[in-house]
């Protein structure tokens, strides 16, 4: 789109404003729809503003100025505009029909809280082009805040033309030179991650102390699986309603049914999974092998705290390396009970490695582009579906989560190059779609078989399994719509995503006998019989991950003789993830990848010389990079 100049701006804003100042009545009144303020004004201002809210230029949806949300008859969760440079979301605009008060604080309180959720995206425009106000979003929003709390602009129509300055900042051209940069000195830091995590992680002691208290004799490891399921199934059905997946507010209409009923609300809750799990499939909703359920009243108050207005998270922003930083750090601590109390401690590696340390996106990128991107370069689908990806300690699915967002988008633009290659557009049947507002989308059936033929990974920590298969079926079933009942689009994910100790196989029980605790924390795990058939054919063909730096100090002796037998590189004071990377090359395919990020000391340690040899016996190219002076973690 041209550029347009602040004159060029003055004049088309001057035409808008005149318009609506003539009918103002007719515009100001109950009749007077949303739809049509967005249409007849605030389209044509930013237009005016240089942005090409129509798409004129024809790009590609990734990189199209503005993503238009279209008003939804059951609750739509999303921002209505959204504005990019070069793909990267710089501002929210939420629009209303001039005949709404925009001093309401729940009007605010949503608009603030789709920014607040992203933990990227710090500006958002109130507006229904009567008013305009621009809010800063740099803390949570509360529903009874201050309506000028964060409020840095406020104009009434009638200022528009004494302040083009301010409304400038917003042109296309203003944010491509940084004004937004420029309207606050504060630091540009959203604390949704750690918000989120100290959400999640009261509401998972609620949970437990409730459960406890029901069952004095549950066992930690029980009650630590039982609140997981618990709160993995409130946060993806939030999620599915935010996305307009099923219908908003389905499962908080269970609290209702039970407040107008004479059954528990248990009950409610196990027909209601039971219907998710018919619609869905996947593991999150299967039946429990263990069901057990917090009393009503406090259920009750954990689902009320995942809405409006007790919430301030709307999920259909929230990137999934938010849930995925909040759930790393939420697996370094463990439920344990002590006769009189439940308490939330840190594992104990955890404590002595100094804490969790969640990899940034950019170092997941990073590898997975040097990886993945590698093996699939010049591939066509069905080439692709042959390469298995793995993570053996994979933790809540960063790098999994990386590599299938690499998987996808590079199947999308495969599709777009060739429409010759892809079959029937139906969601369910072809492999490439398109919604109404234009944007290309992969099927759902491309993307779970995309999922189950590509992504696989292993760990010790049961919860971190089913966290990982969770921000899988989130990545999955992003953009796809509403879904008809029964249809059982996702793949069950147990034979892709296992529970185990990747290091240790069931060959440590030879000549020994463990109690059933220790058998418990062992948790050994045959990669050739859990991934019999990937194995016999050569193994895998990327190893990516971020394996635990754990010293040797802190290993139990039954683990310290073990690897000594059956691993090569435990000399002297090694770390965890030395072994972690012998097995690697040990799982790898010929002329396969492996990527890694691990502390250098094994590159010049005596310690490292086994691991050094290692490498240099099996491996073609080396490539180390130091991300030191990056202060990753």
């Amino acid at each position: 789109m041209n550029k347009v100049s602040e004159a060029t701006f003055r004049e088309k804003l001057a035409e808008l404003v005149d318009r609506f100042s003539q009918n103002k009545d007719e515009y100001c009144s109950s009749n007077y729809p949303e739809a049509e303020v967005r249409r007849c004004f605030i389209d044509p201002l930013f237009e005016a503003l240089g942005w090409d809210i129509s798409n004129k230029a024809g790009k590609s949806f990734s990189e199209q100025d503005v993503v238009l949300e279209k008003t939804e008859p059951e609750g739509r969760k999303r921002p209505d505009y959204t504005f990019r440079i070069n793909g990267k979301s710089k501002f929210f605009v939420e629009a209303k029909a001039p005949h709404h008060n925009l001093n309401s604080k729940r009007l605010i309180y949503q608009a603030k809280s789709y920014a607040y959720s992203t933990g990227t995206v710090f500006y958002v425009v109130l507006t229904d082009f009567e008013e305009w106000r621009l809010y800063e979003v740099l803390s949570e929003p509360k529903i009874d805040d201050n309506i000028k709390k964060e409020l840095i602009q406020k104009l009434y129509y009638t200022e528009y033309l004494d302040n083009i300055d301010k409304l400038w900042l917003l042109s296309k051209e203003a944010v491509l030179a940084g004004s937004l940069d420029k309207v606050s000195t504060a630091d540009m830091k959203n604390p949704v991650d750690k918000a989120f995590l100290g959400f999640l992680t009261r509401c998972r002691l609620i949970l437990a102390k409730d459960i406890r208290k029901q069952n004095p004799k549950i066992r930690d490891y029980v009650l630590n699986d039982v609140v997981q399921r618990h709160l993995d199934r409130i946060v993806f059905t939030r999620i599915l309603e935010d996305r307009g997946i099923i219908r908003y507010r389905s499962l908080k209409e269970q609290l209702d049914f039970w407040r107008a009923g004479n059954d528990k609300l248990s009950n409610y809750l196990r027909r209601f999974y039971n219907q998710m799990n018919g619609d869905f499939n996947g593991s999150i909703f299967r039946p429990d092998e263990c069901d057990i359920y917090p009393s009503g009243r406090t259920m009750e108050k954990i689902i009320r705290e995942f809405y409006p207005p007790k919430s301030p998270y709307q999920f259909s922003v929230m990137p999934v390396e938010i849930l995925g930083y909040s759930y790393e750090k939420y697996l370094g601590n463990v439920i344990r009970l002590t006769p009189k109390q439940v308490k939330l401690e840190q594992k104990p590696e955890v404590r002595k490695a100094g804490g969790v340390y969640y990899t940034p996106k950019y170092i997941v990128d990073y590898i997975v582009d040097n990886t993945v991107g590698k093996l699939i370069e010049g591939k066509t689908p069905q080439e692709i579906a042959n390469i298995r990806i793995v993570d053996p300690a994979c933790g809540s699915g960063s790098f999994l989560i990386g590599a299938y967002q690499k998987l996808l988008d590079y199947h999308l633009e495969y599709y777009q190059k060739h429409p010759e290659a892809t079959g029937k557009p139906d969601m369910f049947e072809g492999d490439i779609i398109y919604k109404s507002s234009g944007e290309p989308q992969l099927s759902i059936r491309k993307k779970a078989e995309i999922l189950t033929n590509n992504i696989f990974g292993v760990d010790i920590d049961p919860s971190a399994v089913e966290i990982t298969r969770m921000s899988l079926y989130i990545k999955c079933t992003e953009g796809i719509g509403r879904i008809p009942p029964r249809h059982k689009i996702l793949p069950p994910l147990k034979d892709n995503i296992r529970c185990g100790n990747s290091l240790i196989g069931s060959d440590i029980h030879e000549g020994e006998l463990f109690d059933p605790d220790t058998e418990r924390k062992i948790n050994c795990f045959d990669w050739d019989v859990a991934f019999k058939d990937i194995m016999d054919s050569g193994g895998f063909d990327c190893v990516i991950g971020n394996p635990p730096w754990v010293r040797v100090d802190i290993i139990s002796d039954i683990e310290k003789n073990y690897f000594k037998k059956a691993y090569k590189t435990t000399r002297g004071k090694y770390d965890l993830y030395y072994l972690f990377l012998e097995k690697a090359v040990k799982l790898l395919a010929n002329d396969r990848i492996l990527g890694f990020i691990v502390p250098n000391r094994f590159c010049a340690s005596i310690s490292g010389e086994p691991l050094r040899v290692l490498f240099l016996q099996n491996s073609s190219t080396i490539d180390i990079n130091s991300v030191s002076s990056l202060n990753v973690f």
